[in-house]
């Protein structure tokens, strides 16, 4: 009786070494997932210009300017000034992510603005979405403008690249004529946005390109479920008005695949929207 008292029991034990183990495994995923990326450029020749303008005195009842700066190559900026801007627009996620899209962007030539904002939406209004678009529209506007007064781009004509989870652009911005295209990775695809892509698809502009760039995985195994809501909406409408690319093998976080992800994306602006527009 004694004994057996004492007796340790080895397959428990195991048990809960091996959930130690996967659990251990899990948090060294997430922490390389959202921590081990680069923190400043690496590329000397990059220039780096604030939006100096003071964001409360940019009259907005929705949306609020966090952070506006241009980049652009100090070797190349001539040479790509005649070429659309890469607008980037993102709200509270994805910092690192767009600071490796904008360092490869600026790298490769191209002139790129990054603009956060804090955005108040609201699913059950869809008057309240259209203003929250025409405030975008127009602070887009009044940024370009300022970096063109100051001698900093020569170009209004722009490109918007939304990084945004849960802003989906609608027609206001997409009527706009001085953007040539949209790129848009990995939205969600909540109900309100669903709505918006039926809406999207059929009231796209004849001369607007639409791009949606999606990873096949959310994290880790798991599937990306906005690819899976997006699919069902894309093959019902069986449009020809966007253009789906997956990543096949990448999360929504792009670590590790963010060289294929540029890529994808300079192929998207010089073999498709600049040459559609007549700007190679």
């Amino acid at each position: 009786m004694i004994s057996n008292a004492f007796q340790v029991d080895w397959v428990f034990v195991d048990t809960v070494i091996i959930i130690l183990l996967f659990l251990l495994l899990l948090g060294v995923k997430i922490f390389k997932s959202t921590h081990r990326w680069r923190l400043s450029f690496s590329n000397e020749v990059l220039e780096y210009f604030s939006f100096s303008k003071p964001y409360e005195n940019i009259i907005s009842h929705y949306i609020k300017t966090k952070h506006c700066s241009l980049t652009r190559n100090s070797s190349l900026h001539k040479q790509y000034d005649k070429c659309p801007l890469i607008l980037i627009l993102r709200t509270k996620f994805k910092k690192h992510l767009t600071k490796i899209i904008t360092e490869g962007l600026s790298s490769y030539g191209f002139n790129v603005i990054n603009l956060k904002l804090n955005i108040k939406l609201d699913s059950s209004s869809n008057r309240l979405n259209k203003t929250i678009n025409d405030e975008i529209k127009s602070l887009i506007s009044l940024i370009l403008d300022y970096f063109k007064h100051e001698r900093l781009i020569t170009n209004s004509k722009y490109i918007l690249l939304n990084l945004s989870k849960s802003f989906v652009p609608n027609t206001e911005i997409l009527t706009d004529p001085e953007k040539i295209g949209l790129l848009l990775i990995n939205p969600s695809m909540n109900k309100y946005n669903i709505g918006s892509l039926k809406e999207t698809f059929h009231n796209l502009p004849q001369n607007t390109q639409l791009f949606y760039i999606f990873s096949k995985r959310s994290f880790f195994i798991l599937k990306n479920s906005d690819l899976k809501h997006f699919n069902k909406e894309y093959d019902e409408n069986n449009t020809n008005k966007a253009k789906l690319i997956t990543l096949e093998k990448s999360s929504k976080s792009f670590k590790y695949y963010e060289t294929i992800l540029i890529g994808i994306i300079i192929d998207i602006l010089e073999n498709k929207l600049m040459k559609s527009t007549n700007y190679t």
